[in-house]
């Protein structure tokens, strides 16, 4: 059966994977790791500051009622 892992949980596995790879294959497995992890960073804040906006839409359409 597959696992599905988190995120953070496989970037921490791509990272660990790197010293047991051929350097070619290390370097693109951490620029792999690195861009995963930086574009889950900024999917995760791009939804926090969509809930957030979404909250304040829903007060001021609350106020202008």
């Amino acid at each position: 059966m597959h696992q599905h892992l988190k995120v953070k949980d496989l970037v921490a596995a791509a990272y660990a994977a790197v010293p047991t790879l051929p350097p070619a294959e290390a370097k693109l497995m951490r620029e792999v790791a690195t861009r995963l992890d930086v574009t889950f960073i900024a999917l995760s804040e791009s939804l926090d500051q969509r809930v957030t906006l979404m909250a304040e839409i829903e007060i001021l359409r609350g106020v202008n009622q």
